[in-house]
Formats: C-alpha cells, sequence, structure tokens
C-alpha cells in the first residue's frame, strides 16, 4: 500500500474549532437518527439462502432501507 502525503496531526486544545464542533454535531444527529431505527434492517429469525451472494444481496438491501429511513429522519429534523 502507497501513503501519499500525511495525515493531519489533531492538536488538543480547551476550545474546540468551529470545524470540530460541526462535525461533532453531525455525527451525533446522524448517531441519534440510527437510534430511532433498526440499525440493519434485518429482523430477527432464521434465514437460508441458496447462496453466500443472496444473503449478502439481502443484507445490503436491509441496510440500504435503514440508511434511507435514517435520511428522511434527518430531512424532517432540520
Amino acid at each position: 500500500m502507497r501513503t501519499i502525503g500525511r495525515p493531519p496531526t489533531l492538536v488538543l486544545s480547551a476550545q474546540p474549532s468551529a470545524d470540530a464542533l460541526w462535525a461533532a454535531a453531525a455525527h451525533q444527529a446522524t448517531s441519534i437518527a440510527l437510534a430511532a431505527v433498526a440499525s440493519t434492517g434485518i429482523r430477527k429469525g432464521v434465514y437460508r439462502f441458496a447462496s453466500p451472494r443472496a444473503a449478502q444481496e439481502q443484507a445490503d438491501s436491509a441496510l440500504a432501507n435503514v440508511m434511507a429511513e435514517c435520511a428522511g429522519s434527518l430531512r424532517r429534523r432540520s
């Protein structure tokens, strides 16, 4: 793996920057929205799939539905 550039160095301070506060608020809003819905979107139960690919497709579609619900929840709060 090739690394280009250097990672940003994080500086701890008593007063957070506006960018850091904005990022924290966005992270918190996303966490609250995800807490309101089932995190994986897959209901409890026993599932049998013909192939691992079919299982992955079902998991992906369930997660996409949860992300859509989360986005809708965030839009309604704004």
